[in-house]
C-alpha cells in the first residue's frame, strides 16, 4: 500500500485486477449491447396454435346449440375469417449471461411481446342475430340473441378472465341497437332502452346498479370507452383486443 501526504492510499493490487478484468467487461459490454438491439423473433407456432384452439371452441359452441355436423366446420372457419385476428407473440428467448448494474443499482433488461386476440363485436352480433350460431332465429326469439352471443363468447374466450355475464351481454346487445353514426350512446339514454327491450320480450330489466356494474366491466375487457367528444357518453369499440402468451 502507497501513500503520500496529501494523497488516499493506492492499492497496486485493485488497479492489477482492474486491467486484468477489462477486456472481459468489453466482451459483456459487446455482448449486452447486441442482446439489446437483437430483433424481435416472433412465435408463429403459438400463434397457429392459439388459432386451431379457438375455432375448435366455436365448432365445440355449435354442436352445443345444435348446429348439424356438416355445417360446424364451415360455419366455425367463415366466422373466424371474418370476426377473428389473431398476432403472433414474441418467441421467449433463454439467455445464460452475466447481468451488472449501475452505480445507481438499475439494471437493462426487455420483457417480451404478447400476442393479440381481436374479436369484432360487431360481427359477433351480426352472426348470431342471423342464427348463425343458434337454431333460434332472430325472428323467433330475438330476446335470445344476448344470451346466444354469451355462449359464443365466452366459448371464445375459454379460459380466459373476459367471460360476459347475462347483465353485461344484454347491456352491450342494446348499446349496439341505439348507437349514433359514430357508434356513440348517451348514459341517460340506456337505461330506457335497456327498459324498452325487457318490456318488449318479456324479460326482467336491470337496476341502475346492474347497468353501473356492467358498464365498469365493458369498460374494462374494452368493449365500449369513454367518449372524448361528449360527455356522460360511450364510444363503442368494433374491435376488443385481449393478450395471449
Amino acid at each position: 500500500m502507497l501513500q503520500c501526504g496529501r494523497c488516499a492510499p493506492w492499492d497496486a493490487s485493485h488497479d492489477a485486477a482492474s486491467r486484468w478484468l477489462s477486456p472481459f467487461k468489453q466482451a459483456l459490454k459487446l455482448y449486452t449491447s447486441e442482446f439489446e438491439n437483437c430483433e424481435m423473433e416472433w412465435d408463429y407456432e403459438r400463434k397457429k396454435e392459439k388459432e386451431v384452439e379457438i375455432q375448435e371452441s366455436i365448432e365445440c359452441h355449435l354442436r352445443e346449440v345444435g348446429i348439424e355436423e356438416a355445417q360446424i366446420q364451415i360455419t366455425a372457419r367463415e366466422f373466424f375469417e371474418k370476426a377473428i385476428q389473431v398476432t403472433p407473440p414474441e418467441k421467449e428467448q433463454v439467455y445464460m449471461h452475466l447481468v451488472t448494474l449501475a452505480p445507481s443499482g438499475r439494471g437493462g433488461g426487455r420483457s417480451s411481446k404478447l400476442g393479440n386476440i381481436r374479436l369484432n363485436v360487431r360481427t359477433l352480433f351480426e352472426a348470431v342475430s342471423n342464427s348463425v350460431f343458434t337454431v333460434i332465429s332472430a325472428t323467433q326469439a330475438p330476446w335470445a340473441i344476448p344470451f346466444a352471443a354469451i355462449l359464443l363468447w365466452n366459448s371464445i374466450w375459454r379460459n380466459t378472465q373476459i367471460d360476459l355475464s347475462e347483465a353485461e351481454a344484454v347491456t352491450l346487445w342494446v348499446m349496439w341497437q341505439i348507437k349514433d353514426s359514430n357508434k356513440n350512446v348517451k348514459s341517460e339514454d340506456l337505461k330506457p332502452a335497456i327498459d324498452n327491450h325487457a318490456r318488449k320480450y318479456e324479460r326482467q330489466t336491470l337496476s341502475e346498479a346492474d347497468i353501473k356494474h356492467a358498464l365498469k366491466k365493458l369498460n374494462e375487457i374494452g368493449c365500449i370507452k369513454a367518449a372524448k367528444s361528449a360527455s356522460n357518453t360511450w364510444w363503442l369499440c368494433e374491435w376488443i383486443s385481449p393478450s395471449y402468451r
